[in-house]
């Protein structure tokens, strides 16, 4: 019990952190890597999965696209980090923990406005978002055809194929999207 509380401070202590260079340093290159490599040092060995699924970082190259990776990294350690204080600091079940988590976070009902937006919350390289904007735009366009399902299915295929190279975060925003070929009327939103 007493290493739970030591470890509960710590991560206490590191949220803070986080939050505090966060707020004063979200484009830093050099303060995210910094922290991010402290975190991950910190809790590899003490919390199951810590460093799973998390992107790969160029130490040498300081940029914005490394900078916007170091920070979707860092978001989801702090969620894993918080995650493990909601499972009372243990491993145990962590993982059925981190997936209940997961599943409820999909939004069968998606639109793509709101999937937009959602997607304008995540730490992108601005290329990487420009690219799915684009994508979306598309998509978009097919749904809104009037036109029978099977060939708006058609014209998806390459999308689908296309999402599969991404993150799953990425992914399970955008998965639901397909479901809007079965739309009676899908308005394009012109902007």
């Amino acid at each position: 019990m007493e290493q739970n509380q030591t470890i509960k401070e710590m991560i206490l202590e590191d949220l803070k952190t986080c939050e505090t260079i966060w707020n004063a340093y979200s484009h830093d290159w050099e303060k995210l890597s910094d922290l991010f490599f402290r975190l991950l040092h910190r809790y590899d060995d003490k919390i199951e999965g810590f460093d799973e699924g998390l992107c790969v970082i160029q130490e040498q190259e300081a940029s914005a696209e490394s900078a916007a990776i170091c920070r979707q990294n860092i978001k989801t350690l702090t969620k894993r980090l918080k995650a493990f204080l909601a499972n009372n600091c243990s491993n145990e079940g962590l993982t059925e923990y981190y997936i209940n988590q997961e599943q409820s976070n999909i939004d069968f009902h998606a639109d793509f406005t709101s999937v937009r937006l959602s997607l304008g919350m995540l730490s992108l390289a601005p290329q990487e978002t420009e690219e799915i904007m684009e994508k979306l735009g598309a998509m978009e366009e097919i749904c809104a055809q009037v036109v029978p399902r099977s060939k708006k299915w058609d014209a998806l295929r390459e999308y689908l194929i296309w999402l599969s190279g991404k993150s799953a975060e990425i992914a399970m925003l955008i998965l639901p999207l397909f479901f809007r070929i079965n739309d009676k009327t899908t308005t394009r939103n012109v902007l």
